[in-house]
């Protein structure tokens, strides 16, 4: 392919790649991007319009114009932030390159725009997939830079031949373009290398917009029954869930949830929060915020939660949590021990949890309690019902009858609802009756919201401070990044009852198999292995941190520390065995050894003493090849090296033919081989017959020379 050609079509990929880093920060709608593509897709033929519409320079000249005119009210009322507004700005200037390629400049203006494009899309998105257009961004832009400059200097060093020169089409060929994949790969690791060594400070992502999920109706004040109702059917993963010290097996936390919310006002219809007081929580001074004492002797589970925005300040953990790091200014309990941030989060945050996993002995749970047993602020607070109806405190009643504990009656309560009632997520009204009573007794059929309100109100009906809880099931399991995926769907909500000597202890009356077969749906292998990248995209490289670096740097140290102290007793261990082997070899062959070395030793001095006499002067003769040209040459130097005239090396060859000048039976063979041998060594040609047969008779005569003193 002609290289204009080839440079043309990299300039249009390198625009396409920059607009999809725009399409994965989802700045622009659909249509927008359509129309977009669509120009970018007809300017490949811009030439050709230019030359059919009249006037095309004024044309373009008036859309300036107009577009001007836009900027500047989409800067003040229309973009959502000042670097969305710079982003219209980018693609229009992108456009107008586009349709009016006509010198070099221009063309390394649209490779600037395009990294401008670039470098705007990154502060608005964290997707994996902006992974992948810098990855091809850093092919096209390094192949295309390489086919720009060829051309540039091309047109300048030849400006006549310049357009022939470049249509031919074996100038590029695949050397060419494996070296700028090879270079652009080169720059990825060089900025990776960057990337994790450079300090970190402050946050790792700073966000330009906010980024908002849609779950903001489970987690608000106050919350309607079937809120949940419109979001069990996204799929959007929410947050994740990472174990650094295990567990392999999910099968060992089959009743794990993500506690949010507690409620413990129930006017009939929806749940609301009595005491809205946030108290602050102690910050230790590792940065760890100290929930609860740490308990001695409890099992302990250690997690990582990746939270993505979703509109709340809800921080999510396992239940009865002990400790919690993460980038917050500070935290809050509320009156229903939801954790809060100060702030509400904007960006997608990452954060530590303890969490004591152990259920309370069931010694504590079966024994029986009175009114007296419980606090007065609990019975006060969590025993609040509105008007029921007979047939509520009826079932309530027959369900406590005859219990002897209070967990007792809370399984009686959750084996009721769990047989009895059937999960669905139609959450019609049927009749005029109160929503608990028209689930309980008409429709018998609702979601995870009836079912825990359904189990609270009878509790309370029973005696038993009880209160609602909003928050996740536990999620799918990824075994390929081992980590929960929490999606949208698993939002669920569930009970806790308060049992005197226990605390508030879970329970859960929504029938599992329902549920899961409504809500949870599985991923296949491959959407695991891609959103197993994407975390390790989230953890690695935009929440990656100080801390982590700092970690990183200590694992080094430590494998460092390790390979050298292998090394080390490897060393220790082959020289002890080399030692161990010289000595017992000394004592067998001691005089057999004795002799060789002292051979060697002989060697070594003669060898020295004939360097520094002369001897082997042909090797040291610059420029002298030890080939049969000049053979005769060498055997010169010897023969006059036996008689006592040794070359230096500080001579030319025709200096030391010259010292022998008072000596004619030397003089005369050495002149006339020297200047056979300057012809060869010189002259670069091989000497003819003739003259190699002239050669070894002016040999044969300096050897039969008389010797002179």
């Amino acid at each position: 392919m002609p290289l204009p050609l080839l440079l043309r079509a990299t300039l249009f990929l390198l625009v396409l790649d920059a607009f999809a880093a725009l399409h994965v920060s989802e700045v622009l709608s659909w249509t927008v991007q359509a129309l977009i593509v669509l120009a970018m897709g007809i300017g490949w033929w811009a030439e050709g319009i230019a030359g059919r519409i009249p006037n095309y320079r004024r044309l373009w000249t008036i859309l300036t114009a107009v577009f001007l005119g836009f900027a500047v009210l989409d800067l003040l009322l229309l973009a959502e932030s000042f670097i969305v507004a710079v982003i219209h700005l980018l693609i229009f200037l992108q456009l107008y390159k586009l349709y009016n390629l006509h010198t070099n400049r221009d063309l390394l203006d649209l490779f600037v725009l395009t990294f401008l494009q670039l470098i705007a899309a990154c502060t608005l998105t964290v997707s994996f997939g902006f992974l992948l257009v810098l990855f091809f961004y850093m092919i096209l832009g390094t192949w295309g830079l390489i086919l720009l400059h060829l051309k540039s200097e091309t047109d300048a060093a030849r400006p006549m031949q310049s357009r022939d020169l470049l249509a031919a089409p074996d100038l590029v060929g695949g050397g060419l373009l494996a070296s700028s994949i090879g270079l652009a790969a080169a720059s990825l690791l060089l900025t990776f290398a960057i990337f994790f060594t450079i300090p970190r400070i402050g946050r790792t992502y700073l966000p330009l917009r906010a980024q908002f999920g849609t779950l903001t109706t489970g987690f608000a004040s106050r919350v309607e029954l079937g809120a949940y109702g419109a979001i069990q059917s996204d799929s959007t993963i929410v947050m994740r869930i990472y174990f650094p010290n295990g567990p392999a097996d999910p099968a060992r936390l089959p009743d794990l949830r993500w506690r949010g919310m507690a409620f413990d006002q129930f006017d009939g219809r929806s749940w609301s929060l009595r005491d809205p007081v946030r108290s602050p929580v102690r910050r230790m001074r590792d940065g760890t915020f100290l929930l609860a004492p740490y308990p001695w002797g409890a099992p302990l589970l250690g997690y990582e939660v990746f939270l993505d925005p979703i509109g709340t300040d809800v921080l999510f953990g396992a239940p009865r949590p002990v400790g919690i790091q993460g980038p917050f200014s500070g935290l809050q309990l509320d009156g229903g021990d939801a954790i809060t941030a100060s702030a509400l989060p904007t960006t997608r945050i990452r954060y530590q949890v303890v969490s004591r996993t152990e259920r309370p002995p069931e010694s504590a749970l079966r024994q029986p309690a009175a009114p007296r047993d419980y606090p007065p602020a609990i019975r006060g607070t969590f025993l609040q019902l509105p008007p029921l109806s007979p047939r509520l405190r009826a079932l309530a009643d027959s369900l406590a009858t005859g219990a002897k504990s209070p967990l007792e009656v809370a399984n009686r309560i959750e084996g009721y609802l769990a047989a009895n009632i059937q999960y669905s997520l139609e959450l019609r009204r049927e009749t005029d009756l109160d929503p608990l009573d028209e689930f309980l007794f008409e429709r018998r059929a609702g979601n995870c919201e009836y079912f825990a309100a359904s189990m609270a109100v009878l509790l309370r009906a029973a005696g038993i401070p009880a209160r609602v809880v909003n928050g996740f099931q536990r999620g799918e399991w990824n075994e390929v990044g081992l980590y929960f995926a929490v999606r949208q769907r698993d939002a669920h909500s569930w009970v806790e009852a308060y049992v005197p000597r226990a605390g508030w202890v879970s329970f859960d009356p929504t029938p599992r198999a329902g549920f899961e077969a409504q809500t949870f749906g599985r991923s296949g292998p491959l959407g695991k292995y891609f959103d197993a990248l994407r975390m390790r995209w989230n953890r690695y490289v935009i929440d990656f941190n100080l801390a982590d670096q700092a970690t990183l740097a200590t694992a080094l140290r430590q494998q460092s520390l390790s390979l050298r102290g292998t090394l080390g007793r490897a060393w220790d261990l082959w020289s002890f065995r080399v030692q161990r082997t010289l000595r017992r070899l000394w004592r067998q062959h001691r005089v057999g050894l004795g002799v060789g070395l002292a051979l060697i030793v002989a060697g070594l001095m003669l060898r020295r003493r004939a360097r520094q006499g002369g001897g082997r002067p042909d090797w040291h003769l610059p420029g002298l090849r030890r080939g049969p040209s000049v053979a005769f040459y060498a055997r010169m130097l010897r023969l006059l090296a036996r008689r006592g005239h040794r070359w230096s090396r500080a001579m030319t060859p025709r200096e030391f033919a010259v010292s022998l000048a008072g000596r004619p039976p030397l003089f005369g063979p050495v002149a006339e081989l020297t200047a056979l041998y300057e012809r060869v060594r010189f002259g670069g040609e091989e000497l003819p017959a003739a003259d190699r047969e002239r050669a070894q008779v002016l040999l044969h005569q300096l050897a039969r020379a008389p010797r002179t003193s």
